[in-house]
């Protein structure tokens, strides 16, 4: 059996889940305006490389501690709603045929699990590979556990679940969009860049890989 491994974010669905998460935990008080400004600052200066991704995502993480899982779990059933219509056809598309030439279906993504979870049960997939956030008595600590799955970490846990599952990364296949998603889809043996951007499309034209554009 191989695998598929599927990004999140802009290829399974049409746009950032973390936009839907942070309006509805504006809209129920749970962050204030001040910390979405922080956020988008945040953003910007991780994705202009001058703070590291992981270091951007401690700093939110921060901002849960003391939240009862309870109600995160909760409010991931409303995200799921709205999330359900922007769930690709293409997306749909290719975990279906997977699933019918026996293939094992995977987000790999570096959303949280409470996002992740819920959308990979809906779309009937095998696994999840994420971020997740630390539980300590059935409250968010406003810490990461364990690594931020963003980049070259990405890959270590795509490469760790192929060799505990007894797949080859050279049978693989990675759908994503971003040149963030460079060091996996260089690693498995069938990449597939969804409506990439700009540094991914490049790439993927001297590299020969398959894009595709999903509606």
């Amino acid at each position: 059996m191989y695998v598929a491994f599927f990004d999140l974010d802009h290829t399974i669905l049409s746009t950032s889940s973390g936009r839907i998460i942070v309006r509805s935990l504006y809209h129920h008080g749970i962050i204030s305006r001040k910390q979405i400004r922080r956020a988008l600052f945040l953003s910007f200066i991780y994705r202009t490389g001058l703070l590291p991704a992981e270091a951007a995502v401690a700093r939110w993480t921060k901002w849960f501690k003391g939240i009862s899982y309870k109600i995160i779990e909760a409010y991931s059933a409303e995200w799921l709603k709205e999330l359900k219509p922007l769930i690709r056809e293409g997306a749909r598309r290719e975990i279906e045929l997977h699933r019918s030439n026996g293939g094992s279906t995977v987000i790999l993504s570096a959303s949280p699990a409470f996002i992740c979870d819920p959308i990979k049960n809906f779309l009937m997939m095998d696994d999840v590979i994420c971020t997740e956030l630390e539980i300590m008595d059935g409250r968010l600590s406003g810490r990461l556990k364990g690594r931020y799955c963003y980049g070259k970490e990405k890959l270590v846990r795509a490469e760790r679940y192929c060799r505990e599952g007894g797949h080859r990364m050279a049978e693989a296949y990675y759908y994503a969009d971003s040149i963030n998603d460079l060091p996996v889809l260089e690693s498995v043996g069938n990449p597939v860049c969804v409506s990439p951007d700009d540094r991914l499309a490049r790439a993927a034209r001297s590299r020969g890989w398959k894009i595709e554009t999903w509606a």
